[in-house]
């Protein structure tokens, strides 16, 4: 993948070398073994930390839905659009940033909602009966708003202070359909609505972790899987106490999942751990990318069908026919219903219906285009390795100083029709110790991957364009051979992509990985500690040993820790 300077991050020197997205972990290798550490102590520390712009704008939608004002959402719809997009140098869940962009389109959407309702007799009797439509707010229709809208907004049912503080708002001054006006905003605009709060629980032991409340756990549930608010169910089964119970808990769990929002709340999370929302498009106006694609139908929108080729692998295996992590890995169906992707597969598009096509010269997820494709015509394989070791292995890359880089070190090599991207590549950094010694812990892994072209097709031998003609001017053999060493003891070395997969699967380290990132974008910790790497080991050990996707995610939920919330200190 080829990305936006405006998202990257330099990753190592004398390459052209970058990576978009945050560091998959604080420590280095993840793996599925217990580490060395008492299981027993507490989790990470987690900040308090607004919603992320995702949630927050889905928030709006489902609480509108949910209280019957799903006809407000196109007039608040250029509000919900401006809230700024969350940082992708980190978790998007873990981005802080607080700005004035912030709390204009947070204070334009709950102003819209209000105005909405102040206008609308319609809006108003959906959200609290009758009474909405009445010269005085009467203290019957503040209860139904406060048990109702009011207990969603705040994900929890508010407080004698908060009910108090918002019957002032509601004076004689006001009409009804203005005192409903001025509540809803206020509402909407409070930090226990704009924030994900857990400060409620109970603290389990002197200075220990809070124990999650009833509410703080459906919320945290709904974050978790639908990256949203709890629905009315979920807050009634915290009210009566059936949440607090292992059975009520895993009764909600289980419905949770199977509702439809948990695919939307999951394809979020693939979308954020590989890296698919930064890509910037493919440079279809360049002469040399032209010709790559010559003889192909490269039309519409190809980079949407690669990664809707994506998503619909990861919902085939965790929803649809749930299988191990190791099946998505190795599978060879092909399920994209595109032309352009099937066409550049070289199988025919699939309509749902019977057996998937079968892909040659491929396996697995990893091997897909959405994971190996580059916006211009010719691949890096110091990025495509660079990224599937920080970002599906989980391992750390040191940084290089910046002040110790040569001239040119960030520079692609250039073009040569003599010379393979490999050999070019290799040239770069023959005899550099600053460079080599970093390297040799991903350059392979992207040497290997050159069996595929830009597009994520496959080939046996490279065609090398000229980018500002798009004359061909070599058609070069590959060398895939290489020693990835996928785990850093293991010297074995590979011949191809396929044993390459066979190795990745083999070591369990995507397992490990995809638990380790689930964990940390849904529980938002800023760094994990012996209870979350206990977790995450069991949940990940779980899943190298055959455990389905489906088991796993709902696996995290069901780990002491994902009730537990270490406050942070001064």
């Amino acid at each position: 993948m080829r990305l936006s300077p405006s998202l990257l991050l330099v990753l190592t020197a004398c390459t052209g070398v970058v990576f978009d997205g945050p560091a998959s972990v604080d420590t280095p290798a993840t793996d599925v073994d217990l580490p060395g550490e008492d299981c027993t102590t507490a989790p990470g520390v987690a900040p308090l930390r607004r919603l992320p712009q995702r949630q927050y704008r889905q928030t709006v939608v489902d609480v509108l839905t949910e209280s019957g004002l799903g006809s407000l959402l196109p007039s608040i719809t250029p509000a919900l659009d401006a809230v700024p997009p969350d940082s992708p140098l980190t978790y998007l869940s873990h981005d802080a940033r607080l700005s004035a962009e912030h709390v204009s389109a947070w204070f334009a959407v709950a102003t819209g909602v209000g105005d909405g309702l102040e206008q609308s007799a319609t809006a108003r009797a959906a959200l609290v009966g009758p009474c909405g439509n009445e010269a005085r707010f009467t203290e019957a229709c503040r209860s139904r708003l406060f048990e109702g809208f009011g207990r969603r907004v705040l994900r929890r049912p508010l407080t004698n202070d908060e009910r108090a503080e918002l019957t002032a708002v509601a004076d004689a001054a006001r009409s009804g359909p203005e005192a409903l006006r001025a509540m809803v905003v206020v509402l909407m605009l409070s930090p226990a609505f704009l924030n994900q709060v857990e400060v409620d629980g109970a603290p389990r032991g002197p200075g220990g972790p809070l124990e999650l409340t009833s509410f703080e756990l459906a919320s945290r549930l709904a974050s978790t899987y639908w990256r949203s608010t709890p629905d009315d169910a979920l807050l009634d089964a915290a009210a009566n106490g059936t949440l607090a119970t292992e059975a009520g808990f895993r009764a909600q769990l289980d419905r949770v999942f199977a509702d439809q929002r948990t695919r939307r709340g999951l394809w979020a999370f693939w979308q954020e751990w590989l890296k698919l929302e930064a890509f910037p498009g493919f440079s279809t106006d360049r002469p040399g990318f032209r010709a790559l694609t010559r003889g192909l139908n490269f039309s519409g929108d190809p980079w949407a069908d690669m990664t809707d080729e994506i998503r619909r692998l990861t919902e085939r295996h965790t929803f649809e026919t749930p299988t191990s992590m190791d099946a998505l890995l190795t599978t060879t169906d092909s399920v994209t219903p595109s032309p352009v992707l099937a066409g550049l597969y070289g199988v025919p598009p699939w309509n749902g219906q019977g057996a998937p096509p079968t892909l040659s010269n491929r396996q697995g997820l990893l091997q897909r285009a959405a994971l190996l494709a580059s916006n211009q015509e010719q691949t890096n394989p110091f990025h495509r390795g660079a990224v599937m070791r920080r970002a599906l292995l989980c391992d750390v890359l040191p940084q290089p100083d910046p002040v110790a880089l040569p001239p040119g070190a960030l520079d692609p090599p250039p073009v040569s029709a003599t010379s393979t991207t490999r050999q070019r590549y290799e040239a770069k950094i023959a005899g550099n110790p600053l460079c080599t010694g970093c390297h040799q812990s991903f350059s392979d892994l992207g040497y290997v991957q050159e069996a595929f072209d830009a597009l994520g097709r496959f080939r046996t031998t490279e065609r090398v364009f000229d980018e500002q003609t798009g004359a061909l001017l070599a058609e070069l053999p590959l060398n895939v051979e290489g020693l990835p060493r996928v785990r850093f003891e293991d010297d074995r070395p590979v011949r191809d992509a396929a044993e390459l997969n066979e190795r990745i699967v083999e070591s369990g380290r995507v397992h490990a990985c995809l638990v380790r990132n689930f964990t940390a974008t849904s529980l938002r910790r800023s760094a994990t500690t012996g209870a979350d790497r206990c977790a995450e080991a069991r949940v990940a050990r779980r899943l190298r040993d055959g455990g389905t996707l489906a088991e796993a995610f709902k696996a995290i939920a069901l780990e002491p820790s994902f009730r537990l919330r270490t406050v942070e200190t001064p």
